[in-house]
């Protein structure tokens, strides 16, 4: 801790014991014990409280000791510096972006205090309006609560599911093993026996409110860091084997990719021309598929052979759709 700090919490700490004595004094004695520093610097941290702070601190002659004259409010007298204030609306804004949530809701008076209290210091700066956060989904989060209820009492939930490729809801009974949000949407992960893997249900697809069930369900051997941890993305598709992919990203992606990485990753070789080549252990599954597209030709499949035909084929599709537009476009232009 630094010196100024240290100082801080010695003020703080004398502020305490005077101000429970209520007017009585205390020895320097026992201040020196209470905060572990010598006569010198009991004296010293005095005298900065009297001149700096206004600390109303009197010696009293006759019981040799130091009080207060009258009640003093030490908060008031110290100062956040800037830095600490930033630090503090980056803080508070963070979690206000899920104050929506139930979950949060014991926490939401609490956190608008704070964040008043701070755009109260930052409202004169251009800190004030200089952080701007892309809206959290909170579609379905109001499931949250029952499924984190059954999680924790390991207890069946059932629910209407309607996912994109179904026309009409259909009735689910679930085993909740872990909530997880990913890419602006909340799911939740169990075992259903409508399905042989462990299934992710998007929190926003569930039609109704989940009914809590009497049945229980014993604890899995589940341990969601480590399920999760050769995946890309949510899906949990039946064909989970993780395999080598091995990637080339161009120079300037590559910086961009090593700056940060979207999985982890092994670099395996980095070219002269700053291109890299770098190893996944990874399961591919079509959010992985989705994601190597959106790189365009910034990034090349050298292995496995399955996955680079797929790329291949996608981009190939692609074209073909691009060609026949053309092709339309250029016919009515000649009509």
């Amino acid at each position: 801790m630094s010196k100024n700090k240290n100082q801080l919490a010695r003020f703080r700490r004398i502020h305490e014991l005077l101000t429970l004595r209520k007017g009585a004094a205390a020895s320097p004695e026992e201040l020196c014990r209470a905060c572990d520093i010598s006569r010198r610097t009991l004296d010293n941290d005095i005298a900065f409280m009297r001149s700096d702070l206004d600390a109303p601190i009197i010696w009293n002659k006759q019981h040799q000791g130091y009080s207060y004259e009258y009640p003093f409010d030490l908060t008031a007298q110290i100062a956040l510096n800037l830095e600490d204030v930033h630090r503090l609306h980056v803080a508070v804004e963070t979690l206000a972006q899920f104050e929506h949530l139930e979950v949060f809701r014991d926490l939401r008076s609490t956190v608008e205090k704070i964040r008043k209290g701070v755009n109260g210091w930052v409202r004169s700066t251009a800190a004030a309006k200089s952080i701007f956060f892309e809206p959290v989904q909170n579609i379905g989060t109001q499931h949250l609560p029952v499924l984190l209820r059954a999680i924790e009492e390991r207890r069946k939930v059932r629910f209407l599911y309607q996912s994109y490729q179904q026309v009409e809801a259909k009735a689910c009974e679930l085993e909740p093993f872990c909530i997880r949000q990913h890419d602006q949407r909340w799911y939740v992960v169990g075992n259903s026996a409508q399905y042989d893997y462990l299934k992710p249900f998007a929190l926003d697809r569930i039609m109704n409110k989940p009914e809590l069930l009497q049945a229980f369900f014993p604890e899995p051997d589940f341990e969601a860091t480590q399920f999760f941890q050769h995946i890309y993305g949510i899906h949990t598709e039946s064909v989970t084997q993780v395999r080598e992919v091995s990637l080339l990203f161009s120079p300037l992606q590559a910086r961009y990719f090593l700056s940060r990485p979207f999985h982890p990753y092994q670099l395996m070789e980095e070219q002269s021309d700053g291109s890299i080549v770098v190893r996944l252990q990874v399961c591919i599954t079509i959010e992985l598929i989705r994601k190597l597209a959106s790189y365009g030709h910034e990034v090349e499949v050298i292995e496995p052979a399955e996955l680079r035909a797929t790329l291949r084929d996608f981009f190939e599709a692609g074209i073909r759709k691009y060609a026949e537009k053309a092709k339309g476009t250029e016919a009515k232009l000649q009509s």
